[in-house]
């Protein structure tokens, strides 16, 4: 909202300087986000002294004159009639920004070199006299050099202003002007418009009506004769540039100068180009459009709200005009409009036709129900006294439901607690009389009163706790450190295990990913799962933002699968990703549905970053089969065993993928290579590799507790074997066999080589496998070495019928 401190000042008389208006608007609610001189274009404008003038030696129209300003000497062409020896004159130097946006600058006319122009008030954008240059009175403080700002007091300001959406009362010269008026207790000057004061012709009524009040609660108009389009008077145009709205002719400007000056949004039609004539204030009917003043063709809703002559729409209520009864130079007759329409309806067409105009901007926030009246008033008398017309009969005004005003009653008491302030009742008093409410009881317990009709957010007793707090002044109010006891909750228990995990992998270089909990129905399907699935039981949103996002999610493995699929289209090929989240199982309608975390990690791209030391190596399963041993690990889960495919997961490549089975028949989890047709659906470039586990079984199995083992203090001896033994044992068979026999002094078996082909028998493969034994309290023999490793070897070769390779 911007508005001129001249404008404002008719209304209110302040003597504070303008840094002072704009801290103090600011300090109760108004924002000044920026203020700058009005006539900021003539601050190189001076007084000068026409101290000599001679023909122009080219032109005869012309002459030359040489001004002093100050100490300084300037020639300057001037072609103006009225240009005298001995005159004071307004001398535009060069770089002086002039009211049309010509900027003046320093050259040759007609061979003869001119240092500035001498200005009529038109030029300069502070009067309408365009006839010859502005001539200055001499006075006691006028001399040449002097500012013509200075000497003319254009010391003229624009405040633009940040209006809250609670307060659109504010977006207005009198709304400002009345906080101005309550900040510093001074009274509002308020001119009315009354209706005897405008020249009136014999009675001409048009028919108005309105359909559904509860979308237009009130409308007027008025009606005028003996119109003349023309320009604006200057002192209007430039206002109306200042509020930052551009000058079309006197009728129009007439109407938004009122909604400037007041707050009201006003139209005005050309009376011959309405049909009947008459006003319905109506919805739109189906198949109905308008030409809008802004030259487009909109297509109208049935729940859009028109302003409709006898056979057409020819208006968007609130919105914007038509063009077919918009007034242009030859309109003679004009109805004007003034209303109050509902701010829903408003806003909702607004919306929908994605179109905000200086009316709707107001509408949509709510104007004073009130003041349609005066505004249509005080828009007759602007535009007889502008364009010569008279106003035609008497204003038509509809008000099916008059407006009813609200009262309210505030407690002295409580308004002193919510503060913490002790304002006395009587100064509580005169803060809402400054804000306009009309007091009918004061005392000590209580005060009442009617809320004016323009402060539509003032709706409840805290309101105006909130207005005194305003005008005491918020430096005002004692400062006090709140006092409050300070219960810190335990953590729970699992955050301690969440954040072992996430530090565990990030410490492998991982990266932590955070997803929606909502995806697409979709995403599930591509995984492959089966129809009984607990996976497949969906919760479903009500009011999705997208279909994308109409389920809850019961799988964390689409919302990595889509980080990838957007990562790799960034051509971030190289990725370790995890998520540690919350999935969604349904359990019946009405019933809250089953949480439960999980862990998913993959990793895809090159094993190494790009780099002449390292060679260019794809990762593999084992890779991630090494991040998945190491998380394992250092969460202190032991005795855990991988059990090859995996039934339930049908979105891994056959073949490629494990169970992880802790403590006999727990599931952790699985891991393996994605299937290459479910990276299609996400179009990923493969191969992928996933692991995914239950968090509840993975709490359940870690170990709380770290345990210290000492470093050893005597040296292992190490003997390696390979056994050839048929397909159908895996090595995770040996090794389970190996340690279920607890046999002394072992401390670790290692698998280092599987082989299958020549000299190995077909469908047998041999096994590597190295032993390493350790004694904790002395060095151990070849001979006890041997007692316990012979003997072992003998046991596996006999149960799985192996036989040792040459």
């Amino acid at each position: 909202m911007r508005i001129l401190t001249s404008w404002l000042k008719e209304f209110v008389h302040f003597t504070q300087p303008v840094e002072t208006l704009a801290e103090d608007l600011t300090m109760t609610g108004l924002e000044v986000e920026e203020m700058e001189p009005a006539y900021k274009g003539l601050a190189p404008v001076v007084v000068c002294l026409v101290e000599e003038i001679v023909p122009h030696p080219q032109a005869l129209h012309l002459q030359v004159c040489t001004v002093a300003a100050g100490e300084q000497k300037f020639d300057v062409v001037c072609g103006a009639p009225n240009v005298e020896k001995g005159q004071l004159a307004a001398l535009a130097r060069p770089g002086t920004l002039l009211s049309d946006g010509t900027t003046v600058e320093s050259s040759d006319i007609y061979g003869i070199h001119s240092d500035g122009m001498l200005c009529s008030e038109a030029e300069l954008g502070i009067g309408d006299d365009k006839t010859g240059i502005l001539v200055l009175e001499p006075a006691p403080g006028c001399k040449p050099g002097m500012s013509l700002v200075d000497i003319l007091g254009l010391k003229d300001w624009v405040l633009d202003i940040a209006v809250t959406p609670n307060r659109p009362d504010c977006l207005s010269v009198l709304g400002v002007a009345r906080e101005v008026s309550a900040i510093y207790g001074i009274p509002l000057t308020i001119t009315k418009s009354p209706n005897h004061q405008i020249t009136k012709s014999p009675n001409h009524q048009i028919p108005i009506s309105i359909e559904d009040p509860d979308l237009c609660g009130r409308y007027t108009a008025a009606v005028m004769e003996g119109i003349r389009i023309g320009p604006s008077p200057h002192w209007m145009a430039m206002r109306l540039q200042a509020s930052g709205i551009r000058p079309i002719n006197n009728v129009v400007d007439v109407t938004n100068y009122v909604l400037i000056e007041l707050g009201q949004p006003l139209h005005a039609f050309d009376l011959d180009r309405l049909t009947g004539p008459a006003i319905e204030v109506r919805t739109a009917r189906p198949g109905e459009s308008i030409k809008t003043i802004d030259g487009k063709d909109r297509e109208l809703q049935p729940d859009m709200l028109v302003i409709a002559d006898a056979e057409r729409p020819v208006a968007v209520a609130g919105v914007m005009g038509g063009a077919e009864t918009e007034v242009n130079d030859d309109t003679k007759r004009i109805l004007i409009e003034s209303a109050w329409f509902v701010p829903i309806q408003v806003r909702r067409t607004s919306k929908a036709l994605k179109t905000i105009t200086e009316s709707s901007y107001r509408f949509e926030r709510g104007v004073d129900p009130e003041g349609v009246i005066s505004a249509l008033y005080r828009t007759t008398e602007l535009i007889s006294q502008v364009t010569g017309g008279c106003l035609v009969g008497e204003i038509k005004d509809v008000y099916p439901r008059p407006y009813k005003p609200g009262y309210l009653s505030l407690r002295p008491e409580r308004a002193n607690k919510l503060l913490g302030t002790g304002i006395e009742p009587g100064q509580i008093a005169q803060f809402l009389e400054r804000i306009g409410i009309e007091l009918s009881h004061v005392d000590d317990e209580e005060i009442k009163g009617m809320v004016p009709t323009y402060r539509l957010d003032l709706k409840e007793e805290v309101d105006l706790v909130e207005e005194i707090a305003r005008l005491h002044g918020f430096p005002n109010i004692p400062t006090q450190v709140p006092w409050a006891g300070i219960a810190a909750r335990a953590p729970e228990p699992s955050q301690g295990l969440v954040d072992r995990i996430k530090n565990i992998l990030l410490s492998q270089g991982m990266t932590d990913v955070i997803s929606y909990s909502f995806m697409s129905p979709e995403e599930l399907k591509a995984l492959g799962l089966d129809k009984d699935d607990p996976r497949l039981q969906m919760v479903w949103i009500q009011n999705p933002l997208s279909d994308e996002q109409s389920v809850m999610r019961t799988s964390l493995i689409p919302s990595l699968m889509e980080t990838v699929a957007r990562n790799q289209a960034q051509r971030n090929m190289d990725l370790g990703l995890f998520e540690l989240g919350t999935v969604f199982y349904a359990r019946g309608t009405g019933e809250l549905p089953n949480e439960e975390q999980r862990i998913v990690a993959l990793c895809t791209g090159s094993r190494h970053p790009e780099s002449w030391s390292w060679p260019r190596e794809q990762v593999d399963l084992f890779d991630l089969k090494g991040v998945l041993e190491e998380l394992l690990q250092a969460l202190g889960i032991s005795e855990w065993k991988t059990v090859l495919e995996t039934p339930d997961d049908p979105f891994y490549l056959q073949g490629t993928s494990a169970r992880i089975v802790w403590d006999k028949n727990s599931i952790l989890g699985s891991f393996g290579q994605i299937d290459p047709n479910v990276l299609e659906f996400w179009d990923i470039n493969g191969p992928l590799f996933l692991f995914e586990l239950s968090f509840d079984t993975l709490e359940a199995a870690a170990s709380q507790q770290l345990k210290f083992l000492p470093l050893a203090r005597y040296p292992a001896v190490e003997r390696d074997i390979a056994i050839i033994v048929q397909d159908m044992f895996s090595a995770q068979d040996l090794l389970e066999y190996i340690y279920g026999q607890s046999p002394n002094f072992l401390e670790k078996v290692r698998i280092f080589d599987v082989y299958r082909g020549k000299p190995v028998p077909e469908g047998s493969k041999s096994i590597g496998m190295r032993f390493t034994y350790r004694a904790t309290d002395h060095t151990l023999s070849d001979r006890e070495v041997s007692e316990v490793h012979d003997l072992l070897v003998r046991s596996v070769l006999q149960s799985y019928k192996a036989k040792l390779r040459d």
